[in-house]
């Protein structure tokens, strides 16, 4: 089959498209025919060696995917050959008491599909069959591909870490982001007020006619004094913080007390400066929030199905265009 690996670490350009083996399912796993394979930016990480992941190359990069199951394993019970699936980027062991649970996310033996596995830059797959969620036939393999990591992650973080309410006021860093304009329309949903960041201006309209309520550029802004002067000194309720650094260390003063801040990234800055005595003056919680369980991933593509989420998708490339992609 056709895929596409890097033989060294590098720019784009070390993506090519080679020969592999075609996947065999092995007794708890099937094989996916990809329709569409997401792009996302730690490919980026894993891809120019910043990933901090050990990796066997040539690598086979790719953390998100959907097509059709063309085999079964034997053991198999739960898939059929043609059934439509998306399928979530953590392999677990699905036998701890982490993935009894449905927390799989902390399963101490997961690994991550494009990262320390090989991922879905491909024609086709083979994985556990527990990794699959079937999918609607009104849900676009494009549609689910793009929302595995950006929507599955924002809700995750919004509904189960921060759970934001109806009337609270949320403020998104890099609204323009692919989580972010997830957030966001989980946020509207949800009937919160959203304030957004982007770093151009060019960014800010986009995210008004998506949804937000007041945008601006933080490059020519100073959050904190922005989100004070539109809330009108109260602040925000939650924070959903992608960036990390200045950006994840002030944003306390942008919010109200008792406050929450969730992070899922930090490519701002993964070390910051905490003051501690505003911090827990102001009664405000910082939470991580990292992947999200099958269980909610499954929710959101049955959210994606009916329509009430939609995917902003900038554009579909073949596997040869991967490096421009």
């Amino acid at each position: 089959m056709r895929a596409v690996m890097f033989h060294e670490y590098g720019e784009p350009n070390v993506l090519q498209v080679g020969s592999a083996d075609n996947p065999i399912a092995g007794p708890n796993e099937v094989v996916v025919e990809l329709g569409a394979i997401g792009v996302n930016h730690v490919e980026l990480d894993v891809r120019d060696g910043s990933s901090r992941f050990d990796i066997d190359l040539p690598h086979i990069p790719g953390m998100e995917g959907a097509g059709t199951v063309i085999e079964v394993g034997s053991d198999v019970t739960t898939l059929e050959v043609g059934q439509r699936v998306a399928m979530t980027y953590l392999r677990t062991c699905d036998a701890c008491v982490e993935c009894m649970s449905g927390n799989e996310i902390f399963c101490p033996t997961r690994t991550l599909l494009g990262w320390q596995i090989q991922g879905t830059y491909a024609e086709r797959i083979a994985v556990p069959a527990s990794m699959c969620l079937p999918i609607a036939d009104s849900l676009s393999f494009q549609s689910a591909a793009a929302s595995i990591v950006t929507l599955g992650s924002a809700w995750h973080a919004l509904t189960s870490r921060a759970q934001v309410k109806v009337g609270e006021t949320v403020l998104i860093h890099s609204i323009g982001s692919g989580v972010g304009t997830a957030g966001l329309q989980i946020c509207k949903k949800a009937g919160a007020r959203v304030i957004g960041t982007v770093g151009s201006d060019a960014k800010i309209q986009q995210a008004l006619d998506a949804g937000a309520d007041h945008v601006f550029n933080h490059q020519s802004h100073d959050f904190v004094e922005e989100v004070m002067a539109y809330t009108q000194g109260r602040g925000v309720d939650v924070v959903l913080d992608m960036v990390g650094g200045e950006a994840f260390a002030r944003s306390m003063f942008a919010m109200r007390p008792s406050g929450r801040l969730v992070t899922v990234g930090a490519h701002g800055g993964e070390v910051v400066e905490l003051d501690v005595i505003s911090f827990f003056r102001n009664h405000v919680t910082y939470m991580g929030s990292h992947s999200m369980s099958r269980l909610e991933l499954g929710k959101v593509l049955d959210l994606l199905a009916d329509g009430t989420f939609v995917p902003e998708i900038h554009g579909v490339y073949p596997l040869e265009e991967a490096s421009e992609a």
